[in-house]
């Protein structure tokens, strides 16, 4: 338990937040908007990047699996609209705001994935590595879910049309593809190394965009009041319900107990990285105080101290 709360406090992300919203608060530093869109660009090139490095290990997948993924794809698309339901229900956020918090909760967060993975390592738990590429895919649907709801103001089937159209021609998402496709077609290149030389800044590009966002948390703290317990409740019970159906559906697919507790975590996870580098600039008046703070203070905590044990038990005990 302790070396999962020195993993929370030494969390890269959540450091060079802090980091940024304290320089922002003084107005020490500002990062130019063309570096900041240059980063964000990288990053979602990235992910698009792992995501196709991940299909390597296609071999390993059984039908299966091949049926999760396509409802993992599926659920990540739908579950931003339900989000979006319930926010407007219960808080009073701007449009924006509830967009980019929908489409956060319908994306995934590695390092949560990850923290499940070391979990089921100490438990001597297996799963299959067709897993990673699972991961790999579910990044992507809450994208297109939150840029639908972001412009979908008019529900003519022309406008839609133009909304898809805008959407699939968005640099944001084409980058996403192109590194997908182009880690598919590297993935077993020299022991990936083009892919690895690509990808090894990103960590430094993940810290400077972090940074980024901090500063502009700072500059948007007078909105810290819509910060409310409603929002911080769902940022709690939409892991846990969305997690539970996910072991639910693994018990219908005769899934093993170590991928079903990743797909749970999966599916009850919120991306911190994804869906803020491509809404930063889609949605620039979604305000970063609200769903930056909930994904990485309020649902990644709770998800990797309560969360991955509590699902681990009902796979457990449902399987």
């Amino acid at each position: 338990m302790m070396n999962t709360i020195m993993q929370l406090i030494t969390n890269t992300a959540i450091i060079s937040l802090g980091a940024g919203f304290i320089v922002g608060t003084h107005n020490l530093l500002k990062i130019p908007h063309q570096l900041s869109t240059l980063i964000s660009l990288y990053l979602v090139f990235c992910i698009g990047l792992k995501g196709g490095m991940s299909l390597g290990v296609v071999n390993t997948c059984t039908p299966p699996l091949i049926l999760l993924a396509i409802c993992g794809i599926i659920l990540g698309f739908v579950q931003p609209f339900i989000n979006f339901f319930l926010i407007k229900k219960t808080t009073k956020l701007d449009r924006d705001t509830a967009v980019v918090v929908a489409a956060t909760y319908g994306s995934i967060s590695i390092v949560t994935f990850v923290t499940a993975i070391t979990f089921l390592q100490q438990h001597a738990i297996a799963y299959n590595p067709f897993m990673s590429a699972i991961a790999g895919i579910m990044e992507i649907p809450a994208l297109f879910s939150g840029l639908l709801l972001l412009n979908s103001t008019q529900t003519s089937l022309k406008d839609l049309l133009s909304i898809c159209y805008n959407i699939l021609t968005s640099k944001k998402i084409n980058f996403i593809f192109i590194g997908f496709f182009v880690g598919f077609l590297l993935r077993t290149y020299q022991g990936h190394i083009i892919p690895t030389s690509v990808l090894w800044p990103f960590n430094f590009a993940l810290i400077l965009f972090m940074i980024d966002i901090g500063i502009r948390i700072a500059h948007q703290r007078a909105y810290i009041s819509q910060f409310t317990w409603p929002l911080i409740a769902f940022g709690i019970y939409i892991p846990i319900i969305t997690g539970s159906l996910a072991v639910a559906l693994c018990r219908l697919l005769s899934i093993g107990l170590g991928s079903t507790v990743l797909f749970a975590v999966l599916i009850g996870s919120a991306s911190y990285i994804a869906v803020p580098a491509v809404m930063c600039t889609q949605a620039p008046k979604a305000k970063e105080v609200i769903y930056l703070p909930l994904a990485l203070a309020i649902t990644l905590p709770f998800n990797v101290l309560v969360g991955i044990p509590l699902f681990y038990a009902l796979a457990k005990y449902v399987l």
